[in-house]
């Protein structure tokens, strides 16, 4: 069969589960489970891949889950990821009453997406006919949240990374992954789907988080305040000392930094003496974060000594910054099934910039700037919601493009990519120039670190 029938095929398989799928995507919605705790999510990704006679491997990076549906070779092995995660927002109307959990970012859709995805590529069996593998992964922990919790589980030996991706990567999950695919919720209303530009233009920040605790002394507030050394003071002027120093940050360069104190203190009648506080510096590139991480922490070290308190500060990675322009073959193959399946008017591609033009910063960070390094990987924009993403104004109301349609696209782009011998597939590998060797990643985030 060729391509043209092949798409349709699975296409048409998609569509017969569209209301099944749909109902996922809202299941999970109702079950919002925050990074490295997405138990019940990751039990129902793992018993739908067993529901179609796949075999789930699970408990990758605590919570993640990954199966592999392989046509008439193994290689190419194209990687389709979903995030598991939710974000913690109590005051939006339907997060979690217990956690404050919810998916003010989508991430219900994209997980969604996969399962769709393996329900329309084991209904239609096309692999069969594709010369390669898939490899379907449902990956743990995008948003970098809760950074004292994941640190005491790093303590623990249990995470080494903020972000699932990166765990994956650690486990050896991408050794054998030639590209990668992933969608996001976060289109314009007038177009169904977003694909980005293959040209040099804005990419996504890399971070790093940083955990900071402040020890004094405590003394009682009323009776004897002057015997007590106010760690809490200490914490506020390193604040102050960070936002002294925000004009020296260049522009280009698209520092943010953003911090909360995660405890305070622990009683009113208690001079403070024991202040944590959880930070991220954000920035286009490794040195210029590197840069700001060194401005940062002289500004608290100076306000733990102004008051005569002492500072602990831990280092934690974060995710790597990605310069934007893609894979040129691969962006094509992504953008050319999104106008066929939606029409030309449905689809926005990334806006275009020259080398060497200023770099526009978006601000965003995400791990799969991490797997971007290492294998050609292209993401996709999915409209269908309204509000503000990371924010109590946030839903998903275009079920059918928001949970469906992407998995279509996914389906449509594999024909491109693994039939008549993988032809496209190998033209996207051979093009691909990787940031970091897959060995060299884990000596990279140390070598970071250790300089930092």
């Amino acid at each position: 069969m060729n391509t043209a029938g092949l798409k349709r095929r699975v296409c048409e398989a998609i569509d017969r589960h569209s209301a099944e799928i749909v109902e996922i995507g809202e299941m999970i919605w109702r079950n919002p489970e925050s990074g490295f705790r997405e138990v019940k999510t990751a039990s129902l990704v793992a018993e739908r891949f067993r529901g179609l006679g796949l075999l789930p491997e699970e408990h990758i990076g605590i919570t993640g889950v990954l199966t592999k549906i392989r046509g008439r070779a193994e290689r190419p092995n194209v990687a389709v990821m979903g995030e598991l995660d939710a974000l913690i927002i109590p005051e939006h109307p339907e997060s979690d009453p217990a956690t404050g959990a919810v998916h003010s970012c989508g991430h219900n859709a994209q997980i969604t997406n996969v399962l769709g995805l393996a329900i329309g590529l084991v209904d239609s069996d096309i692999m069969a006919e594709l010369d390669g593998t898939v490899t379907l992964m449902g990956v743990p922990s995008e948003e970098p949240i809760e950074i004292e919790w994941r640190q005491r589980m790093r303590e623990e030996g249990k995470l080494s990374f903020l972000g699932g991706k990166q765990e994956f990567i650690k486990a050896g999950r991408f050794d054998d992954v030639d590209i990668a695919l992933i969608d996001h919720m976060g289109g314009d209303a007038e177009h169904k789907i977003g694909v980005p530009s293959s040209e040099p233009g804005p990419g996504n920040d890399g971070f790093i988080a940083k955990r900071y605790v402040f020890r004094g002394v405590e003394a009682h507030t009323g009776v004897s305040p002057w015997d007590g050394v106010n760690a809490l003071n200490a914490a506020t002027l390193g604040l102050m000392g960070i936002h002294a120093q925000r004009e020296t940050f260049r522009d280009s360069n698209s520092i943010r930094i953003s911090e909360i104190i995660s405890k305070g203190g622990d009683s009113l009648n208690v001079v403070p003496s024991d202040v944590h506080m959880e930070l991220m510096v954000r920035g286009a590139s490794v040195e210029a974060v590197k840069d700001a991480c060194r401005k940062v922490d002289r500004a608290k070290r100076g306000g733990a000594m102004a008051v005569g308190a002492e500072v602990e500060i831990t280092n934690i990675p974060g995710y790597l910054p990605r310069t934007g322009g893609g894979n040129k073959e691969l962006t094509k193959i992504l953008h050319e099934n999104a106008v066929e399946l939606l029409g030309a008017d449905q689809v926005r591609i990334g806006g275009e910039q020259s080398e060497g033009s200023a770099r526009t910063p978006n601000g965003v960070v995400t791990d799969s700037s991490d797997v971007a390094a290492i294998v050609p990987l292209v993401s996709i924009n999915v409209s269908g919601q309204k509000g503000r993403g990371h924010s109590r104004d946030y839903w998903i109301v275009d079920r059918e493009n928001a949970y469906v349609t992407p998995s279509k696209i996914y389906a449509m782009a594999l024909v491109d990519l693994l039939a008549n011998g993988a032809e496209r597939a190998k033209k996207v590998i051979a093009e691909f120039k990787p940031t970091l060797q897959k060995p060299d990643y884990m000596h990279y985030w140390e070598s970071i670190l250790k300089q930092e």
